[in-house]
């Protein structure tokens, strides 16, 4: 009765869905949750060459106020991801379903499209913006959960550069077909492109099963995956009862195997008092994974706030050749997965060190771009490109570092976190420190350019970059001076 679809589950017969394995498939789960991250990134950048001019012909928008307007709007999106994101992920770790969650934010997305289809009033593309926001806050913090919930440790930086990769992707190309289809086919074709992408997302989700789901059908598939994720009460008890067995059979002075945050004989412990998030925010190794993506984020960002205005004033370059520039970033963020899976073998110290190490130079040397000649459009081409390079091999580490840590703390510690676990939350800080890269590139990095020129911005933004360094070499990874990392 092995393949039978039908298994008796709490006394009644369930029949299992149609292609329950394919739907319930790393792989699968993997495509749904890059769609979903792509979607979101995407519907961001996709309006950024659009709203200056909406707010104007659609809105009424004054010409003198419409600078304001569009600051303001782009900052209420990042304000939602800021506030949404603890939230989202403070339930998501109380929800026996991630899947949930997950449907909610494709549902206020929607809702977010729709309103900017319509809109013809700057209020309304406000509330779009902040829906949107919300949104966003949803998909990243619960869809990089729901990815560690179905991956095992050995392979979540390869998932995780994949999954963060079509962010990139995302957050770099849509400026460009923004550009391009308002300028060619007018407003009302970027809103049936986004609406066209957002389909596309509903039904991936609407397909996929979600491992602890699918299980239910299948207990067989539970075992093809590591699945090391925030578990239900009832998965977490039966954890904490294989670590309490296991300790009481392990020699007491036997230390060779204690885990990393480990400090000598493991003792079931009580639940922390502090909140989840507080006690998150006091591990200096998750610090510096989400201080890594906050770099990495707001370089990104500033590209987008100050790149397009400086190719058209110095080359006189219109919005698409403005918007073919970022190519340059977009192509180099495909090889994600690869730097991933390198992250997985090597470990992801280095990885992220090199990264924030080598994207300084290529920033520094952008002041040499400062005329108009076929050499320096080359040369801004080819230090664009090595950014794109460079950049990618810092997001992979830190995510999977991200993960690592809280699971490390809660081998070391099953109550640390209670029983919804804190995955879900540790990626709402991820999340918000992404939200807030958002805000501060194009801020920081505009106010460098209108005060102090291109050139004093670039050396900024490299020694930013290298900033990043820092707490990555000593953190990421685990404290390099532990001599088990």
């Amino acid at each position: 009765m092995a393949h039978d679809p039908e298994q008796n589950h709490g006394g009644q017969w369930k029949k299992s869905p149609r292609f329950l394995e394919l739907r319930s498939s790393k792989g699968f789960i993997l495509a749904t949750v890059c769609v979903a991250i792509f979607t979101d990134a995407f519907l961001y950048g996709v309006v950024v060459p659009v709203l200056p001019f909406s707010l104007r012909e659609r809105s009424g928008v004054p010409e003198d106020q419409v600078q304001w307007w569009n600051s303001f709007i782009f900052a209420v999106f990042g304000g939602a991801i800021l506030i949404g994101s603890p939230i989202c992920g403070w339930v998501a770790d109380r929800t026996s379903e991630r899947s949930i969650s997950f449907y909610t934010g494709l549902l206020i997305l929607a809702a977010a499209t729709i309103l900017f289809g319509l809109a013809k009033s700057s209020w309304v593309l406000l509330l779009s913006r902040l829906l949107q926001g919300l949104s966003a806050a949803i998909t990243y913090t619960v869809g990089l959960a729901l990815l560690v919930d179905t991956v095992g440790r050995d392979n979540v930086g390869q998932w995780m550069g994949t999954a963060l990769s079509s962010s990139s992707f995302g957050l770099i190309v849509s400026p460009l077909l923004g550009g391009i289809v308002y300028a060619k086919a007018g407003y009302m074709t970027v809103f049936a492109m986004a609406l066209g992408l957002i389909l596309f997302d509903i039904v991936m989700r609407l397909i996929m099963i979600e491992k602890k789901k699918a299980i239910q059908y299948k207990p067989a598939l539970a075992t093809d995956n590591g699945f090391y994720g925030t578990f239900t009460h009832e998965q977490r008890s039966e954890q904490v009862s294989r670590n309490d067995s296991m300790q009481a059979a392990k020699p007491q002075d036997d230390s060779s195997e204690a885990p990393l945050l480990s400090n000598g004989p493991q003792t079931t412990a009580k639940r922390s008092k502090l909140p989840t998030i507080l006690v998150l925010l006091g591990i200096p190794r998750l610090l510096a994974a989400i201080y890594g993506i906050f770099v990495n984020v707001s370089i990104l960002a500033a590209f987008d706030g100050v790149l397009p205005l400086y190719v058209k004033k110095l080359f006189a370059w219109n919005s698409l050749e403005a918007g073919l520039i970022f190519l340059c970033l977009a192509i180099p963020a495909l090889t994600g997965p690869l730097v991933g899976r390198l992250c997985d073998k090597v470990g992801p110290r280095w990885i992220a060190v090199a990264g924030c190490s080598l994207t300084a130079p290529p920033l520094v040397l952008l002041r040499l771009v400062n005329e108009d000649s076929l050499g320096q459009k080359i040369l801004l081409c080819a230090l664009l490109i090595c950014c794109g390079f460079t950049l990618i091999l810092i997001v992979s580490p830190v995510a999977a570092d991200l993960s690592a840590v809280v699971e490390e703390k809660e081998r070391a510690d099953p109550n640390a976190f209670g029983p919804g676990g804190a995955y879900a939350q540790a990626f709402a800080l991820f999340n918000c420190s992404m939200a807030a890269g958002t805000l501060f590139g194009p801020v920081v990095a505009g106010a460098i350019v209108e005060r102090h020129g291109w050139g004093a911005m670039s050396a900024a933004m490299g020694v930013f970059a290298f900033s990043g360094a820092v707490p990555a070499f000593f953190y990421t990874g685990g404290w390099i001076f532990n001599k088990d990392t």
